[in-house]
């Protein structure tokens, strides 16, 4: 799950300012360079976010007008058109985006799996109005394979808890596991993740709740994502997975979102 995401190639610069790899291609074995003194060690401004314990251990309040360092969106930059930090204090406000389907229009902010073992939190507050409205938390490998926890709508109006999944392109819903949240509308929500398996959890109150089965972590890995036909490899998985928060809005309305505080904690 963790990715492979970092390659080391020796890079050359042309006279009008590109950068050039030998062969342009990858290899396999690269000479190491000659090793020069370590550098000082000193504050990294990421730009933005009120991050405590930045790295494997951070809370986010989402107290600055940008997002940190350690937050990537999905296929577009975090504009003021789908996303902000000044919308209400203190929350990440999210406004609803397109289908995992589309390669375009997704609001999802979310952060790398750092360790095989953790847990991830946000703080929620949603009102969807219909079935086409869903927010809440993912784990997320690309467009074709996630999980993801979200409150919606149900064929009534009322406010429910599910889970979602895809695997490989196949989608599935949990809809007999869905929670009624009645009149709910601030919840937390969670997942845990150990080696393996993944789990969701959700609180009205105090007290967490598990929601959902025992998922199958291992789908959100490099490995799996990965597709051959007839022996040739067609898709290749190198990105590593994401937890984070993601908003639809299926009627492209855009409605918004709104995300407190959200932490990761690795686990040993």
């Amino acid at each position: 799950m963790l990715g492979r995401e970092t390659a080391l190639a020796p890079v050359t610069w042309t006279s009008d300012g590109w950068p050039r790899v030998p062969t342009g291609l990858p290899s396999l074995e690269v000479p190491g360079p000659t090793p020069g003194p370590l550098p000082v060690p000193g504050p990294v401004d990421g730009g933005g976010g009120d991050v405590v314990g930045l790295g494997d251990d951070e809370v986010d309040g989402f107290d600055q007008p940008a997002l940190g360092p350690q937050w990537s969106t999905l296929r577009r930059p975090a504009t003021s058109d789908w996303l902000s930090l000044t919308a209400r204090p203190s929350h990440l406000r999210l406004h609803g985006g397109r289908s995992p389907q589309s390669l375009t229009g997704s609001s999802l902010v979310g952060r790398r799996v750092t360790s095989a073992n953790g847990a991830f939190e946000v703080r929620m507050e949603y009102r969807p109005r219909s079935f086409q409205h869903l927010a809440g938390i993912t784990a997320y490998y690309n467009t074709r394979t996630w999980y993801f926890l979200y409150v919606t709508a149900d064929d009534e109006g009322r406010a429910v808890l599910r889970v979602a999944g895809c695997d490989r392109g196949a989608p599935s819903v949990d809809e007999a596991g869905g929670v009624s949240l009645g009149e709910v509308r601030r919840l937390r929500l969670g997942l845990d993740l150990r080696g393996p398996g993944l789990r969701f959890r959700y609180a009205t109150d105090g007290d967490w709740h598990p929601v959902g089965p025992l998922l199958d972590a291992t789908v959100l890995s490099d490995e799996h994502a990965e597709v051959s036909e007839s022996g040739q490899i067609r898709a290749l998985g190198f990105t590593g997975a994401f937890v984070g928060m993601w908003a639809w809005d299926l009627t492209g309305g855009g409605l918004p979102a709104d995300f407190e505080e959200a932490s990761w904690h690795a686990a040993g």
